[in-house]
């Protein structure tokens, strides 16, 4: 689960390291694409900024040129900011981010 980077006492709960990260993406919600800004990256989730949150719902689909598509649910939303658990076994997710963090993207070289 994708916990919020900030909850209550300031306890950080999350069970999986994150990488932080600024690549583009988008978020495909009920067949529309968002585009987002993604924050940071887990084997088990990832967090994104979007200018619309409201405009996606708890299913999506996260795109990203530099790891093709990953499943999810949105867990939790703060202002422009959503926390998306993966649908897929870490495994697979971490195996998409290793290949992502250590081999230079075609046609997304500059981050956002």
């Amino acid at each position: 689960m994708v916990d919020k980077p900030d909850d209550k006492g300031g306890a950080d709960r999350r069970k999986l390291e994150r990488t932080a990260v600024l690549w583009s993406g988008s978020l495909v919600c009920e067949s529309q694409d968002i585009d987002c800004v993604i924050v940071n990256v887990s084997s088990g989730g990832a967090l994104v900024r979007v200018e619309n949150p409201a405009a996606c719902k708890k299913s999506v689909v996260l795109r990203c040129p530099r790891f093709g598509e990953l499943s999810g649910e949105i867990t939790w939303r703060q202002d422009k900011e959503l926390g998306i658990e993966f649908q897929d076994s870490e495994q697979v997710v971490a195996k998409k981010m290793e290949k992502a963090l250590h081999e230079p993207s075609q046609g997304d070289s500059d981050p956002v």
